[in-house]
């Protein structure tokens, strides 16, 4: 089971959001950290403000800022908000029952949800925590250069 890209761009924001807590960000700077194209990140943060995960302020100030818990909000609470994961309830062209899917399908929907319960286990804050084995996110300066073929040094996101 994989992630759509809009779900993939709602969780880079989430996470750079929660890496700077502190003060609100605004949508040029949650692009160039995050590599999520501006022109999207409205997209993206409108349903996680409608769920409260997010919260926009107006003004010199203004931007984004995460509301949510990061303790809390799991990365599925971000993945569902943006676009629900979805699960093989029944057999493609049949109205038949959970329980009389076939062996594809059954499988299928084993890895939906074991996926599932990965994404409801991890937080955000896990995530942030994790950060002296891995970092959360790409180091965008690192990526930026990569894909332009430069061999700029990375920044860092903190």
């Amino acid at each position: 089971m994989s992630i759509s890209q809009t779900a993939e761009y709602a969780l880079r924001a989430v996470i750079r959001l929660a890496q700077q807590s502190d003060e609100a960000q605004t949508t040029q700077q949650l692009a160039e950290a995050t590599l999520v194209p501006q022109s999207y990140l409205p997209k993206v943060l409108q349903p996680l403000a409608r769920a409260g995960i997010v919260v926009a302020q107006r003004g010199s100030h203004g931007g984004y800022k995460l509301q949510a818990d990061p303790a809390i909000l799991s990365v599925l609470d971000v993945v569902n908000c943006v676009d629900p994961a979805r699960r093989v309830e029944r057999c493609i062209g049949h109205d038949t029952v959970p329980e009389h899917r076939c062996g594809l399908h059954h499988l299928l929907d084993d890895v939906a949800a074991a996926t599932e319960r990965r994404y409801s286990e991890t937080t955000i804050q896990s995530l942030l925590e994790a950060e002296n084995r891995m970092p959360p996110l790409c180091p965008a300066a690192k990526v930026a250069a990569e894909s332009n073929g430069s061999s700029a040094a990375p920044s860092t996101l903190n």
